[in-house]
């Protein structure tokens, strides 16, 4: 575990109101680097927005499936419609797994090969899986 200056975490603390564990945790993930930490300390409470805003949005879709309110899901990227997921009533179930399935399908993952002493080590091979 590394050291910091007091300085870097009372200057991340004063820009952003951070507190000193997310001040810490910004500073060991980018080496010290502030300007670095400032973005990831940014960068972490962003995803945990949308984290808890996709988490509200379930909830209110499987009140509305319970109580009979809900037809389907429309999926979209900006205003592209991406895709429709038509569900039947009353199944809060089968819109987790729609939801799941909308998510997974727009997820690539990339493969990262171990260094090794041949010319290729540098190469990476990228796999996108889409959900039919």
């Amino acid at each position: 575990m590394a050291s910091f200056d007091m300085a870097l975490v009372d200057e991340l603390r004063q820009r952003l109101d951070a507190t000193y564990e997310e001040a810490l945790m910004g500073l060991e993930e980018t080496d010290g680097d502030l300007l670095r930490a400032l973005a990831a300390i940014e960068r972490r409470r962003r995803e945990r927005q949308e984290a808890m805003e996709g988490g509200e949005l379930i909830g209110r879709a499987v009140g509305m499936a319970r109580e009979g309110k809900l037809s389907g899901l429309e999926v979209k990227l900006g205003d592209r419609t991406v895709r429709r997921l038509p569900l039947p009533k009353g199944t809060p179930a089968a819109i987790a797994g729609a939801v799941l399935s909308a998510v997974l399908s727009q997820l690539s993952v990339d493969l990262i090969p171990k260094e090794s002493a041949g010319p290729a080590a540098d190469e990476s091979e990228s796999v996108v899986e889409e959900a039919g």
